[in-house]
């Protein structure tokens, strides 16, 4: 049994189907919000955006004219029969991940650039290599709204470890952050790199920092430790506030500290975090391990 602070009540883990997210969203439409609404979509902003919304055949277009990490779009998308994975029309048709939580009858997606949203029926992967693993769900859901791949078609590479690269593509495309070129690291290519942007943009928000102030190191890999701290931040990034936490239960936390503390505290207390005996945050973390993290992650901030 985890112990509790008086008053704490944790949120249940998730269960075999991510489709219902692990806070309750009782959705309103904000009256103070500059708005605009087509036919079956409605565009908020809370930044005084001037927005124009239209819809043509099975697109949903949305621009406005101060987009960026720091300042999203809600946009609220009515089904009226439309079914499927809502996704973004990237350059040459190209379907990429939007951050979206599903409402039965409506999604409610998170932008942070200019798009245009459709619903993708596309079969979904599936992996043989998670049948017998407890991060299964979290891995389909991811894969279903196109966040994660495999290492190849039919196999996910549940235990195999992650890179910085790697991780930066996962917490841009999962969140819908807008792409970022960055200059300041030699080893990162902007041209050449299929990264350059994904680092950007976590950089630019403070959630990943190079090795030094010139150098990535894209290919490093990733810690248990280092996970944490990212999607710690990327959820300090959004806005996300927990206000109830629970005792940490590992064995090895005590010599933990300030941001690197309370963001273990932060993802335990939504049930990111796996329930061991040790947290060993210093051990590369596994994509299984990661799939959980950001799934339930995405969840807590309202974008699954």
């Amino acid at each position: 049994m985890k112990g509790k602070f008086s008053k704490v009540v944790l949120i249940g883990m998730l269960g075999l189907s991510l489709a219902t997210p692990i806070q309750a969203y009782a959705y309103q439409e904000p009256t103070n919000y500059v708005h605009m609404k087509t036919p079956n979509m409605t565009v908020f902003s809370a930044y005084g955006a001037t927005i124009n919304a239209s819809e043509k055949g099975d697109i949903f277009s949305i621009k406005a004219n101060i987009v960026n990490n720091r300042q999203p779009l809600e946009v609220e998308i009515f089904k009226n029969g439309k079914d499927g994975v809502l996704k973004q029309v990237a350059k040459k048709g190209v379907l990429e991940p939007v951050a979206y939580r599903d409402l039965n009858d409506r999604v409610i997606a998170t932008i942070h650039n200019n798009a245009e949203l459709k619903f993708d029926n596309s079969p979904p992967n599936y992996y043989r290599d998670i049948g017998g693993s407890t991060y299964s769900s979290y891995i389909t859901t991811l894969s279903n709204r196109g966040i994660v791949q495999g290492k190849t078609a039919d196999n996910f590479g549940v235990n195999d470890s992650l890179t910085r690269a790697q991780v930066s593509a996962l917490l841009t495309r999962a969140f819908s952050f807008q792409q970022v070129q960055t200059k300041q690291f030699k080893d990162v290519d902007a041209k050449k790199s299929w990264y350059g942007g994904y680092v950007g943009a976590l950089n630019s928000l403070g959630i990943i920092n190079g090795k030094t102030p010139t150098i990535f190191d894209p290919n490093g890999k990733i810690t248990r430790q280092q996970a944490i701290l990212m999607l710690g931040r990327t959820l300090d990034a959004v806005d996300f506030v927990q206000e109830e936490y629970a005792v940490l239960p590992y064995q090895d936390t005590y010599y933990l500290q300030g941001e690197t503390l309370r963001h273990t505290e932060t993802l335990y207390a939504i049930d990111a975090l796996d329930y061991n005996a040790n947290l060993s945050p210093n051990q590369y973390i596994t994509r299984g391990e990661f799939a959980k993290m950001l799934a339930v992650s995405l969840s807590a901030a309202g974008r699954l």
